[in-house]
């Protein structure tokens, strides 16, 4: 019953937070989280549909929601890719190292993800299990990466933008523990499920408070300094190293 009034909650929670981004018209600015929240609700409604057929308990059902299942979860890349390409492209000395590596790091896990499922094609559990596990894994690397890339170079990222990432990484964290459970687990159902309801009620509980917050939060872009400026700047630093290669000059004839 419990997990129910979650999954109740769960929806509610999506539907609130899909007015705000539509209203906000974040499609400008996040295309790809615009797009994960509205495929989610479209996907999750369908699953109220369906729970009430026979058609749920079908292996066609199991196949079809596991691979939207799949593929909402490699949205959330593509989501840590576009805040990663709005936050560091106006800072080329930064974005081009970053963009490499996040990018080398995504391949080499996507790789082992690949890798690591394929070991499992004959058993459909523990396929769907480590599956799911391997990509959570990639995915919370590769927002931990993000994040310290920008701790090291003291970039500040706007608050929507932290707050995001700061959803997915409630989310997956329970997610990465859940799915190690269940892959040592033979029952079919845990109490993680119920973890995993309430993991991402708080991820649309921190998403509804950023877009609500600031809804018009964009990557601050790099400061160039303008070109008077530079022309001032650029004669002083001219006449002040004249002075010093005149005073070397000159303690050099005084030395000789």
């Amino acid at each position: 019953m419990h997990s129910i009034i979650i999954s109740l909650v769960v929806y509610c929670l999506e539907l609130v937070l899909l007015l705000l981004v539509l209203r906000r018209e974040f499609r400008r600015q996040l295309v790809v989280f615009t797009a994960f929240i509205t495929l989610l609700v479209v996907r999750d409604i369908a699953c109220a549909i369906v729970a009430q057929t026979s058609f749920s308990n079908s292996f066609e059902w199991f196949y079809i929601y596991w691979i939207s299942e799949f593929a909402l979860s490699t949205m959330y890349l593509f989501i840590i890719a576009e805040i990663a390409r709005r936050s560091l492209s106006g800072y080329p000395s930064v974005w081009h190292p970053a963009s490499r590596l996040l990018a080398l790091v995504g391949l080499a896990l996507m790789s082992w993800t690949v890798i690591s499922t394929m070991r499992y094609l004959g058993h459909l559990r523990l396929f769907v299990m480590v599956g799911d596990r391997c990509l959570v894994l990639t995915i919370t690397v590769l927002l931990l990466l993000l994040l310290a890339i920008d701790a090291y170079y003291r970039l500040k990222l706007p608050p929507l933008y932290r707050l995001i990432l700061v959803g997915i990484g409630i989310y997956t964290s329970i997610e990465v523990f859940a799915n190690e459970f269940e892959i040592r687990s033979r029952n079919g159902y845990s109490i993680w499920f119920d973890m995993r309801l309430l993991s991402f009620a708080t991820a649309l509980i921190v998403w509804i408070y950023g877009v609500w917050r600031w809804p018009a939060s964009l990557a601050p872009q790099a400061e160039l300094i303008p070109q008077s400026k530079y022309d001032d700047l650029s004669s002083q630093v001219h006449n002040r190293l004249r002075n010093v290669v005149q005073k070397l000059a000159h303690l050099s004839g005084q030395g000789s």
